[in-house]
């Protein structure tokens, strides 16, 4: 997607109301939000092109937000979920569709919680935002890196690697670390840190599994439903999440192990591996398995990797009889008590090992950054340099898999664009 002919791709020199540091989902919205006010704003871009990040998210298709209200929403985000209260206020759920609206992107929602473009299309959703830049004369600067930033008592000197300009205010929208091909790098954290701003321990989120175990790239051609993956470390057994996993050739993805991988990363560096319980059929309990299995031992001859295999699919079904001792067919008539109860045992919590995340490179988003104690939520301006704004993934605040994070960068851009101020006007 490049940018419409009025989007400046060099420096521009003068002083602005706005800078805006990044040029992703949040940037773009805190400049729609800011030009509807009347402000001069410039939007200083790493990249060549704006929204990179953007393209790539939901696989291209941009799962914009869900349909949770708001109280649903800040709980499922967990950690300091309340933090994006005010943001959600002015720019959450049904509000965001009718932002959308108005660029003329319609939205849909398939499956009662997904809402996403009705193109199903990220390119859509980036020329929407694009248009209004150019209909509100906001300014880029493309393919400058942001190098310093200071304040001299009146002004930001926004310096960058061909120039610099000044402005009365500053947005940081940098991003985090995750994705670093669309150009992601932490430039955020150490402009913030220029501010007296804390910045937490980051960790890939959102991000597939590696496991010591090897059986996981016999059964890459199956995608799991339902599977509820527990955290097997007495301290932390109460991290549990369930949803459609997928077998990979060095471990485990899906929407499942994206939601639970933003716990595991930080465990990781403390333990080194982790391991996991997998219950991949559907919730059934042992009572229930043996009843199942006292049924398929009246049946006769069928094996118990034949019998396993209507419910599982077959390279699964040799693995669990693997990981008991059961190298060869082996039929439901002969398989002894002990032997039951352990195959049992493995089906309601198959053990696997994770020793590493896919990294950043594989991420969709970035667990850690800029402390949230130092900004105001009501605004995002910092508590410690007025006039400095953030918003988006540079904050120490992720959610789970289901727009919840695109959700967040659309409504903090707008809110720390002065969104509360204007409301919903498209003035002018």
């Amino acid at each position: 997607m490049k940018p419409r002919s009025s989007i400046q791709t060099g420096p521009r020199a003068g002083t602005f109301d706005l800078a805006i540091v990044g040029g992703g989902a949040s940037g773009l919205v805190a400049a729609i939000a800011a030009a509807r006010r009347g402000k001069r704003v410039v939007v200083c871009e790493k990249s060549a092109s704006p929204g990179l990040k953007l393209l790539s998210t939901g696989g291209q298709r941009c799962n914009l937000s869900n349909t949770l209200s708001r109280e649903e929403f800040m709980e499922r985000v967990g950690r300091d979920g309340r933090f994006m209260g005010p943001a959600l206020e002015v720019l959450g759920g049904q509000k965001l569709r009718e932002f959308f609206a108005e660029l003329g992107i319609a939205t849909v929602v398939h499956d009662g919680f997904r809402v996403w473009p009705e193109t199903r299309e990220s390119a859509t959703v980036l020329a929407g935002l694009l248009g209004e830049q150019e209909r509100l004369g906001v300014e880029f600067a493309l393919g400058c890196r942001v190098v310093s930033l200071e304040h001299d008592g009146e002004y930001f000197a926004v310096v960058h690697e061909r120039g610099d300009f000044r402005a009365h205010e500053v947005i940081l929208a940098t991003g985090g670390l995750a994705l670093p091909g669309s150009g992601a790098c932490g430039d955020g954290y150490e402009l913030a840190r220029r501010f007296g701003h804390h910045v937490t321990p980051r960790y890939p989120a959102g991000v597939p599994l590696l496991t010591a175990e090897k059986w996981p790239a016999r059964c890459t051609a199956h995608t799991i439903g339902k599977a509820r993956l527990q955290v097997a470390l007495k301290s932390h057994s109460r991290i549990v999440r369930t949803g459609d996993l997928i077998f990979t050739s060095k471990g485990i993805a899906g929407p499942v192990v994206l939601d639970i991988s933003r716990e595991i990363s930080p465990l990781l560096e403390r333990f080194e591996t982790v391991p996991l319980w997998l219950d991949l059929g559907r919730g059934r309990n042992q009572e229930e398995w043996l009843e199942i299995f006292k049924t398929w031992r009246q049946g006769g001859t069928a094996t118990v990797q034949v019998h396993l295999a209507e419910h599982f699919p077959h390279e699964l079904a040799e693995v669990f009889c693997e990981l008991v001792g059961i190298e060869e067919p082996l039929a439901i008539r002969h398989l002894g008590g002990a032997r039951r109860e352990e195959l049992i045992r493995i089906l309601v919590k198959t053990p696997l090992t994770v020793v590493a995340t896919g990294g950043y490179d594989a991420a969709f988003v970035t667990r850690g950054g800029v402390s949230l104690k130092e900004v105001r939520p009501e605004t995002l301006e910092s508590k410690l340099q007025p006039g400095l704004y953030l918003c988006g993934e540079v904050f120490d605040l992720d959610g789970p898999c289901g727009g919840f994070n695109l959700q967040w960068a659309f409504a903090s851009g707008y809110l720390a664009g002065g969104g509360r101020r204007q409301g919903q006007s498209r003035a002018p």
